[in-house]
């Protein structure tokens, strides 16, 4: 680790973007007047900076893009070189890499294994290659895979979106998935899932402000922190 502070880098999907803080032309969701109007006035109310303040880190690289997949044939699929590959800054690497990807392949119906065929285009395969890819672009880095949270619908204690959406596939599945990726391939397994929280949503995908906090809360329980 960094002699100071850790230096930390973000791989994610429209939940973890944030307004000024991703790279040139990546589409971000946090930003105007969505900001507004999910409650969050600055980057100090996104989950991970809370997070990156609890652990007294430094933010690298938010690599995060919305509406990104782990899984497809290139970029901006989460297993894509040009995701995995930019992570640092100049000479600067991680210490640690928060991985928080998957949404988007459980909204999207895709495969969570493969039989045959190209891995890439299921969850597991993907997940599994894109760990793999990071591991030899970044060897000392510690590679944190965030289990899925569900969500809750704000004013109410509604779940967010169903369990099964039109492919069959069940949002368990996914997270099993990113489970034994860790086994198999490697990284540190931050099972969010498995603490029961949920954070608070307006369209059951995106946190409110005070749903930032509670999937902070989250990484930091998962983590032991």
């Amino acid at each position: 680790m960094s002699a100071t502070r850790p230096l930390i880098s973000l791989l994610g999907d429209s939940i973890t973007t944030f307004q000024g803080c991703n790279p040139p032309f990546y589409p971000v969701y946090y930003e105007n007047d969505l900001l507004e109007k999910n409650g969050l006035e600055d980057v100090e109310d996104s989950w991970w900076d809370q997070v990156l303040c609890a652990l007294n880190g430094l933010l690298l690289v938010n690599n995060s893009w919305s509406g990104s997949r782990v899984s497809g044939g290139g970029f901006p699929a989460g297993c894509s070189a040009e995701r995995t590959h930019a992570l640092h800054r100049g000479d600067a690497v991680p210490d640690k890499i928060f991985i928080y990807l998957g949404f988007n392949d459980f909204a999207m119906g895709v495969t969570p294994r493969k039989e045959d065929g190209d891995e890439l285009f299921s969850f597991f395969g993907a997940y599994c290659a894109m760990l793999r890819q990071l591991q030899a672009a970044y060897p000392h880095s510690e590679l944190c895979c965030g289990t899925l949270l569900r969500s809750y619908l704000a004013g109410s204690a509604a779940p967010g979106f169903p369990d099964r959406l039109a492919a069959g596939y069940s949002f368990e599945e996914y997270n099993d998935c990113i489970r034994e990726a860790c086994a198999r391939a490697g990284g540190r397994l931050v099972d969010m899932a498995a603490t029961g929280i949920a954070y608070e949503s307006l369209d059951g995908a995106h946190p409110t402000a005070v749903g930032h906090r509670e999937l902070a809360r989250a990484w930091l329980r998962a983590m032991g922190e």
